[in-house]
């Protein structure tokens, strides 16, 4: 879809948004952090919007693939969900207070690919995690997989209100946290109560 040189480009703008946020950052900023023409720049891109949907969609796959390559390596579906703790905490380490509002506010096509991938990926990913969990004996098996797994990907948009949890008082990673804590502790059974505490020890 990219070139080699066009995802580089587009690694260092995913870094400089989730630094700083979007609206901040101008196409001078951009063309400077990259060390080419503005010119050029627009050869690449036809806008900002532009440049924030084609980094958006970059960032999405990458995503797709991460999460494929660290599930296929989980011994089980606690292990699945211990790995995205672990590997989301330490994005959210990184991630601008703003950067989810100024998708919704000012990038409404890029925000529309969020919510697909929920839709799409994340609910398939969730989803399987459930089953495979319940097969395993790790998770109760009176749970209805389609409405825990849509009220577990819109509960987690939550995470991102300002109005709930302004980041002046609260880390994302943190809440991230015990959200997912929250999730499992909800979802367990007994066996697999056993190895969640082993895996977070209170």
């Amino acid at each position: 879809m990219f070139t080699e040189q066009q995802e580089k480009w587009l690694k260092r703008v995913d870094e400089l948004f989730l630094r700083f946020g979007i609206k901040s950052i101008t196409m001078d900023d951009v063309a400077r952090e990259l060390g080419i023409s503005k010119k050029t720049l627009y050869q690449f891109v036809e806008s900002k919007d532009d440049l924030v949907q084609k980094m958006l969609s970059r960032h999405i796959e990458q995503e797709k693939n991460t999460c494929k390559m660290l599930f296929a390596m989980a011994a089980n579906a606690l292990e699945e969900m211990y790995i995205v703790i672990e590997s989301d905490s330490q994005q959210l380490k990184q991630m601008k207070a703003n950067i989810i509002h100024d998708l919704q506010r000012y990038h409404h096509e890029a925000w529309e690919k969020v919510t697909e991938y929920q839709r799409g990926f994340l609910y398939s990913v969730v989803c399987n995690n459930l089953e495979r969990g319940i097969r395993e004996g790790l998770y109760r098996t009176d749970l209805d997989v389609d409405i825990v797994t849509k009220l577990h990907i819109s509960g987690s948009l939550q995470l991102f209100n300002e109005d709930i949890f302004p980041h002046s008082q609260y880390k994302y990673e943190q809440v991230f946290r015990e959200y997912m804590l929250h999730y499992l502790y909800g979802i367990v059974s007994e066996k697999g109560l056993s190895l969640l505490k082993s895996k977070f020890p209170s």
